[in-house]
């Protein structure tokens, strides 16, 4: 094999197909990526068994082939140099491969393809196109109440039910639980999955590197146990969680004793220097609502905090204490100025919604104090 093309290019398609690489694995050849020629364009691939990434670049091909390289040492070397020069990459008998860019000169030892696991062709039968700027933000308001805990193997995802031409993305950690609603599925889409945590994460890293426009589509695939993203020179591939999800639909409060409007920028604000004064560990901020005003309390051993938010509410008086972190966590996904916060009992989950929508959800248990 003999190619020609930018660092630039290579930089960034490395860059790209790192999110598979396997850091702890008992493979070896996992630790390599697979490069290919491949109808005039070099082919980059990545996986960890669980997840694949595929990603072409431009490049002009002398001679076509294949060959893994050490992923880590590689990606070292190409940030090393120099971004005015072209990088001129051969692979010589034996599986020598050749870097020169400018006067540099590198020799790293690959691996044959034949080593390395054959990812699966995207399918584009049965797949589907949604929007990605709404993909990126269904993602982006769900994924926050994902589960890290990788002993509650079903939360280590995002719940997509697709039904009558709607998407629904839930997502919990048995805390906070986030849902979300648009219509943008052809009305013949029907799944029920769970999508790993990481495609997700890499997805959004994805679309917000090339700054996804409101004309771009991603095109999608779901089967029994698979699910994948094509968009632009990227493709994503992972198996899906196994298990099932719970019944969340009953923790989402129905009742709505109480209700106050809040303003988002200025909620924000005071918890986070409530949050500054909670416990390091498991702290909490009790929230107390009184005619016209919210009083927002934080303690811990060394720091004491309290404050006022002015809002219009009439009614007697109410405290609820919350893990500030998930408060500032879900209100960093609201894309709105003003909140509505709704209540039934101070041991209750509490709902907030951006106000007049009501297809995003975010709700967070609340502490005992």
């Amino acid at each position: 094999m003999k190619i020609h093309c930018s660092k630039a290019d290579l930089s960034r398609g490395v860059q790209t197909i790192q999110s598979a690489l396997s850091s702890r694995t008992t493979l070896p050849i996992l630790l390599n990526f697979l490069v290919e020629t491949e109808d005039s364009k070099l082919k980059l691939v990545s996986t960890d068994l669980e997840m694949g990434v595929k990603h072409y670049i431009p490049a002009e091909i002398e001679t076509g082939g294949s060959i893994t390289i050490p992923a880590k040492k590689f990606s070292d070397i190409i940030h090393t140099l120099q971004d005015e020069h072209d990088i001129d990459l051969t692979v010589e008998p034996g599986g020598k491969v050749q870097l020169k860019s400018g006067r540099s000169r590198f020799s790293i030892i690959g691996a044959p393809k034949s080593e390395y696991p054959v990812l699966p062709e995207f399918n584009q039968t049965g797949s589907f196109s949604i929007k990605a700027t709404t993909l990126e933000e269904m993602v982006r308001k769900t994924l926050i109440a994902a589960s890290s805990d990788e002993s509650r193997h079903a939360l280590n995802g995002c719940f997509w039910v697709g039904h009558e031409g709607n998407l629904e993305m839930v997502a919990t950690d048995g805390r906070r639980l986030a849902i979300i609603k648009r219509a943008c599925l052809p009305k013949d889409k029907e799944f029920r999955v769970i999508v790993p945590t990481k495609i997700l994460t890499e997805l959004l890293r994805l679309l917000s590197q090339e700054k996804a426009g409101e004309d771009d589509q991603v095109q999608a695939g779901v089967t029994d146990n698979q699910i994948a993203f094509q968009y632009k020179t990227t493709t994503l591939l992972s198996r899906l969680v196994e298990g099932s999800f719970p019944n969340y639909e009953q923790v989402i409060p129905v009742k709505k004793d109480l209700q106050v409007q809040l303003d988002t920028k200025a909620f924000v604000q005071i918890t986070k220097r409530a949050s500054l004064c909670a416990s390091d560990r498991g702290g909490s901020v009790k929230f107390t609502l009184r005619p016209g005003a919210l009083h927002v309390y934080a303690s811990s051993p060394n720091l004491e905090f309290d404050d006022e938010l002015a809002v219009d509410y009439k009614g007697g008086e109410f405290s609820v204490a919350f893990n500030p972190q998930f408060i500032l966590d879900g209100l960093k996904a609201f894309d709105c100025d003003k909140v509505m916060l709704s209540l039934t009992a101070p041991v209750n989950p509490a709902l907030f919604e951006p106000l007049g929508e009501t297809d995003y959800k975010y709700v967070v248990m609340p502490m005992r104090v």
